[in-house]
């Protein structure tokens, strides 16, 4: 009974954590411009929170349904009514249960693929620095997905990340949000390859990862006045 209390109380814990998060990601006006010169140093926070998987989603198509009658032989009354229809979503939460059978962390990937790129980077390699910087950056990835090609089994991997870069005051500097483009090349396994290997796994994940942390850092350089 004890052991069911704690459980509780963690994820009830964990959801206050994600909402905070979200809340966060979503209540400051956007900010578009960032002054390099004024960054002496900027590090990532490790702390990437990653949005779970909904367990249903809305059809793209509503349904329509007419009722009507007649008063006479002249008169008639209609009423339509419109509903959006309600899809189980099972490949998504197969993807995300993948992803913890084999225990690979989505904020691992994203956090090691952004810091391999900011110390690589023309601008950013020699201000990126592990902690005690001047400017933070926050990263909340809010949804990912599996696309599959048409008239294929294959699949990859759609990820939107939020970013925000936040100062030593805990004012928001900058804020971006990034998702990948699906490029017909990068179909490469199919979604069951995807599900059960790990190494199809890590690769699909990887590949999205690299491609939105890429977009995010140069769109970052060119809202940036250097």
């Amino acid at each position: 009974r004890l052991s069911k209390i704690k459980g509780f109380l963690m994820k009830y814990l964990n959801q206050i954590c994600l909402v905070c998060i979200v809340a966060f990601f979503s209540a400051c006006s956007p900010k578009h411009t960032l002054n390099i010169n004024e960054i002496k140093t900027i590090s990532l926070n490790e702390n990437i929170v990653v949005a779970g998987v909904p367990q249903t989603y809305n059809s793209p198509v509503s349904v329509g349904l007419g009722v009507g009658g007649g008063l006479s032989n002249h008169v008639g009354i209609g009423l339509n009514t419109f509903f959006t229809p309600k899809f189980e979503n099972n490949q998504d939460l197969r993807l995300q249960d993948s992803f913890y059978k084999n225990n690979v962390s989505i904020s691992s990937l994203i956090g090691n693929e952004f810091k391999f790129q900011m110390k690589n980077d023309v601008i950013f390699k020699d201000k990126f620095i592990n902690f005690a910087s001047d400017y933070t950056i926050y990263l909340y990835v809010s949804k990912y997905t599996l696309e599959t090609a048409t008239f294929s089994s294959k699949a990859q991997l759609k990820i939107n990340i939020d970013m925000k870069v936040l100062d030593n005051n805990n004012k928001i500097i900058y804020e971006n949000s990034k998702d990948n483009i699906l490029f017909s090349h990068n179909y490469i396994y199919d979604k069951d390859e995807i599900f059960y290997s790990k190494d199809a796994l890590v690769q699909t994940a990887n590949l999205a990862i690299k491609q939105v942390v890429a977009r995010l850092i140069l769109e970052m350089k060119k809202d940036s006045k250097i």
